[in-house]
């Protein structure tokens, strides 16, 4: 059995730690975290024992995966860059109740939280988010670096784009395509495409101002 690094131990952390837990596949875990604040601290019985620049040391210590748990999606796009660059191996932290079809293709560093559904035929990129209780359905394409938050909804052949924010309770209609970066709000109800870099609100969605 293998050893795992946590990177981030707040909140999302401490779900990614029940997550891996229960997938009863490594015999050592620790955190590192960006907090100082944290520093040797436990976690649910697990240390926080330093920062990034803990991971060199810690692969030549055997931990050989890792996992970024955090919910910002460009922070965990550039921490993922750090772990890469250390030689660490990522994993795809999974909850035994989330249910996944088998056609389902995915990449590395992917968070799938207890009670999400990913119907057949979804293709999802790296370092993904689908959090507790979302629903991804048929045909799906989740670029890298997305988060798809708790009790999202996203029918059949939406494609998310890279980077992109979907909300808490947000439902996405089908054949619909988000943009790069783009922020559904919360409950929000997407019946149109979303241009990348810019942020929707509302029952039906509407644009506010273009990020820049």
């Amino acid at each position: 059995m293998a050893k795992l690094i946590i990177v981030g131990a707040g909140g999302h952390g401490r779900v990614v730690l029940d997550i891996v837990l229960a997938q009863s596949q490594w015999e050592d875990i620790v955190f590192v975290d960006q907090n100082p604040q944290l520093f040797g601290q436990k976690i649910k019985n697990i240390p926080v024992i330093g920062n990034i620049e803990k991971l060199l040391g810690l692969k030549e210590a055997g931990y050989t995966d890792c996992i970024i748990a955090i919910g910002d999606n460009q922070a965990r796009a550039q921490m993922a860059e750090q772990a890469k660059k250390a030689g660490l191996k990522f994993i795809n932290a999974i909850h035994p109740s989330a249910l996944i079809s088998v056609t389902v293709r995915m990449g590395v560093n992917n968070v799938i939280a207890a009670g999400s559904i990913v119907n057949t035929d979804v293709q999802i990129g790296s370092n993904v988010i689908i959090n507790t209780g979302a629903i991804v359905e048929h045909d799906n394409i989740i670029e890298d670096n997305v988060h798809i938050s708790p009790g999202a909804r996203l029918a059949g052949k939406v494609q998310v784009g890279r980077g992109a924010h979907v909300g808490i309770g947000a439902t996405v209609i089908q054949n619909i395509k988000i943009g790069a970066e783009a922020v559904i709000g919360a409950g929000a109800v997407v019946i149109s495409d979303v241009l990348p870099r810019s942020t929707v609100v509302g029952v039906p969605a509407r644009q506010l101002e273009k990020r820049r």
